[in-house]
């Protein structure tokens, strides 16, 4: 994969309930931008990004997912988490690295109790978002009342919709688009004329579009109030100004199972998320000189290890964002929690369980290294001569807890190595020896987290 600069990166999380689409939607966004040749499934464990032999059984996400993919000159990298609460800590780790987050909900449930959860994670950190109502091809599918128990959990943000149906349930066949006017049949790369039933509703849609663009910008504010007509790239300039600033989130429409409405929803990242260079500055603390370091390639290099996984192929595998400055392979860098250098081998770009080899990373940049001795999820790398520390995810506490034994006793031995390489791949997990039972306690999120 080529080289991106950070003007042309989106580093977008899919959040959302348990089986809403979101690996679906990932999956439909890879056949569409041409990364794969074939549809994958999660019922038939084909999907790219539920690759662990734990997550194709069980017919779920287990681990966040490093998905990149490239669409109009941009490269999106797309984190993939899971649905299950017990697994939040994957989901933590993800929306700290990323620039905006995809919330999809499912037309026929609407907004559940992962979906309430992950859009007060959103709110912690300030994400610009996208609602994508999804499965909108089901049975009992209900594009009105899905949007409606969205305003509802979205008190004091104004949803938009950026598109209407085209057909509902079985023939739900694409999407309206309302700043063009047009109709977009299937996956939404080619237009047509509106029906003729649903012309009067797309043109009172675009009136609220035009309104929501133009109290992005001041200029086309007072332009709007004079009663004069806003040419389309002056809404989206307004649009993208809107949606980066908070003030109000765009609402999508798919079925990602049949590619229905992928390719607007790839627009819409592209034209109207943020890049890494939107957010011009990043906190950092501790050991730090200053409050906060300027995001480009001209700054100190900072490192930020979100995750740490055991790969069974190249070992330990560290995923990296780039925070400021540039990530080059066959580099060195220092570890401030452990003060050691590193080695940087080679660098990687994931793609599920694809690695795509790349000579260097950018600023807001995701990539991988495998084979870091000292470096656990959370830790900070960067030029020795300009320490830094990035503020770590804040992780809820343990819910759960089992005692654990070796089946045999030449198990035994290395059970404690074992636990140890778990806890530091999840922080969300916990082990210790209890001094009264003298059994070994593994504590995480629930049965199924444990499990």
């Amino acid at each position: 994969m080529k080289e991106y600069a950070t003007d042309n990166l989106r580093n977008v999380v899919l959040l959302g309930h348990g089986s809403s689409g979101k690996t679906s939607l990932a999956e439909a966004i890879l056949h569409a931008t041409g990364a794969t040749t074939r549809l994958g499934r999660v019922e038939d464990g084909t999907s790219v990004a539920d690759f662990e032999d734990d997550e194709r059984e069980r017919r779920m996400s287990i681990n966040t997912a490093h998905i990149a993919c490239e669409y109009s000159g941009v490269k999106i990298n797309i984190l993939d988490t899971p649905g299950f609460t017990d697994f939040v800590g994957e989901v933590k780790s993800a929306i700290q690295v990323a620039d905006a987050a995809i919330i999809v909900v499912d037309s026929v449930a609407g907004v559940e109790v992962g979906t309430e959860l992950v859009w007060e994670f959103c709110e912690e950190y300030s994400l610009p978002r996208f609602i994508v109502i999804n499965k909108m091809d089901r049975d009992n599918a209900n594009y009105r009342r899905a949007l409606d128990s969205a305003q509802e959990l979205a008190v004091g943000t104004k949803l938009v919709p950026a598109q209407l149906p085209w057909g509902e349930k079985s023939k739900f066949k694409g999407v309206i688009g309302l700043l063009a006017q047009q109709s977009h049949p299937g996956i939404g790369t080619e237009s047509e004329d509106i029906p003729a039933e649903l012309v009067d509703a797309a043109i009172e849609a675009r009136i609220a579009l035009e309104e929501a663009a133009a109290e992005g910008d001041d200029e086309l504010l007072i332009k709007y109030l004079d009663g004069e007509t806003l040419s389309q790239d002056e809404i989206k300039l307004g649009f993208r100004r809107a949606v980066v600033a908070g003030s109000f989130v765009p609402v999508f429409l798919s079925s990602s199972t049949s590619q229905i409405g992928v390719d607007p929803i790839l627009k819409g990242v592209t034209r109207y998320l943020p890049s890494p260079a939107d957010q011009p500055q990043v906190k950092v603390d501790g050991i730090a000189r200053e409050d906060e370091i300027e995001i480009g390639d001209t700054g100190h290099l900072g490192v930020y290890a979100f995750k740490t996984t055991a790969d069974p192929y190249v070992g330990k595998l560290t995923y990296l964002r780039v925070m400021s400055g540039i990530l080059d392979s066959d580099s060195r860098v220092y570890n401030y929690r452990s003060s050691s250098e590193e080695r940087i081998g080679t660098l990687h770009v994931m793609r599920g369980k694809e690695q795509l080899a790349v000579k260097r990373l950018h600023a807001g940049d995701l990539g991988t290294v495998a084979k870091l001795a000292e470096t656990s999820t959370g830790d900070t790398l960067g030029d020795k001569s300009h320490p830094l520390q990035f503020p770590q995810a804040k992780y809820p506490g343990n819910l759960y807890a089992v005692a654990v034994s070796p089946r045999t006793q030449a198990d035994s031995a290395k059970m404690g190595p074992t636990l140890t390489r778990l806890c530091e791949e999840d922080p969300t997990l916990k082990w210790r020896n209890d001094g009264g039972t003298r059994e070994t306690i593994l504590e995480g999120m629930g049965d199924q987290h444990i499990d």
